[in-house]
């Protein structure tokens, strides 16, 4: 257990100028215009706790309510290796609400991360950490061993959760219109599932971030993560909502041997729950 989630020590190794004079002056006025002083404020009220008990209490602490739709088919499964597959909604309190949830059906669940949820020590057990890229790629160097860590987890007999965009979902333009989407899955996500042979569950995560972090990410992706702290505070009091797909059988996934096509349908499948409710 750390003591601060993001400490000063960390923010110094970001950049010479925050080690000079006056460095922890700026670090401090940093973490407090990106938000990250309330992120490190909700850490500090969990931190005594771990795994799913961390989750709950952080959650409880935000006054945020969790909702399982059908959660039936996922008690079918309980004994069984699975991956789910769902939209990256938040950025941070949707992998959170997800350990919590589908933590309860199976205690090994757990879900692919990278390092930006990967940096929640308290949750560790949970996570299998990988570092893709900007583009979505997997870190060849890095990643190898949380891909491997993956497919052991499964073989095991265990589930395991994953959020293919490998990034936040964005303000995108479709049909002429404007909507909040995930991006293309990514093709390094789609190769571990059909490597992985194991039915896959569609779950939809209702809600997402505010209309200024969207905008932000107009301007460039990088200004968009600043926002990121302050996204996770201003949730307080709302719901989350998980709706449960039926599993997409090994027979179903073999009808797509080109990867596009293949992560095209497990996308529609996954918003179209959004629809079903």
């Amino acid at each position: 257990m750390k003591e601060k989630l993001i400490p000063l020590e960390d923010i110094r190794k970001l950049h010479p100028i925050f080690r000079k004079r006056y460095g922890d002056t700026l670090a401090k006025l940093g973490l407090k215009i990106s938000g990250l002083d309330n992120v490190n404020k909700v850490y500090d009220h969990s931190k005594h706790l771990t795994g799913i008990d961390f989750c709950t209490h952080l959650l409880d602490g935000l006054e945020m309510k969790r909702t399982v739709v059908n959660g039936e088919v996922l008690e079918e499964f309980k004994d069984k290796p699975f991956i789910t597959v769902s939209n990256h909604a938040y950025g941070h309190v949707d992998g959170i609400a997800y350990i919590e949830q589908l933590g309860a059906y199976n205690s090994n669940f757990k879900i692919m991360v990278n390092f930006l949820l990967g940096l929640i020590d308290t949750m560790s057990e949970n996570f299998i950490t990988v570092n893709p890229n900007h583009s979505g790629a997997f870190n060849e160097v890095s990643s190898l061993g949380g891909v491997k860590q993956c497919i052991a987890h499964l073989r095991a007999g265990n589930p395991l959760g994953l959020f293919p965009a490998g990034a936040i979902s964005n303000l995108i333009r479709s049909d002429g219109k404007w909507k909040i989407e995930d991006r293309d899955w990514q093709a390094s996500v789609l190769k571990l599932i059909k490597f992985a042979k194991v039915p896959v569950i569609p779950i939809h995560i209702s809600g997402g971030n505010s209309r200024l972090f969207y905008s932000l990410g107009l301007i460039d992706w990088r200004v968009r993560i600043l926002r990121l702290g302050h996204e996770l505070y201003n949730k307080k009091g709302k719901e989350i909502v998980f709706t449960v797909g039926e599993p997409i059988s090994l027979e179903e996934q073999g009808n797509y041997s080109d990867l596009d096509l293949f992560g095209e349908f497990l996308k529609t499948k996954t918003y179209e729950l959004n629809k079903s409710k």
